[in-house]
């Protein structure tokens, strides 16, 4: 009976841990930033108008492939413009910093990644 108690304490020991680092991380000045970041880019009329319009060249070029072929002529043409339209939202500059930001957090995740559950790999 006690090896049961003792495995129920070790799981809600290791849960109280992991929400204790999810606070934490939640709480991290750069989480932070990218919060605020991705609140930003959610409300930004022009960030949007550019994100539809590279979706909607995405969805063409798919269907341009999907009906004439990867190599033909109208598949070649709706890839250079879902090319154009993926550039010109990557070049805003809260794209940028957006981006900029996750790579940021996406280190800090890595690390803590590799230094918890590596060595259980």
């Amino acid at each position: 009976m006690n090896i049961i108690w003792y495995d129920i304490r070790m799981d809600e020991i290791l849960l109280d841990k992991a929400a204790k680092l999810k606070d934490d991380l939640n709480s991290l000045p750069e989480v932070k930033e990218l919060e605020r970041l991705n609140k930003l880019l959610n409300e930004n009329e022009e960030v949007m108008r550019l994100a539809y319009k590279k979706d909607m060249a995405a969805t063409k070029y798919e269907d341009s492939i999907r009906y004439f072929g990867k190599d033909s002529s109208e598949a070649i043409e709706a890839q250079k413009c879902l090319h154009l339209a993926k550039l010109e939202l990557d070049k805003h500059e809260l794209v940028i910093a957006y981006n900029k930001q996750y790579k940021i957090v996406r280190e800090i995740y890595d690390k803590i990644n590799k230094e918890i559950f590596e060595p259980f790999n």
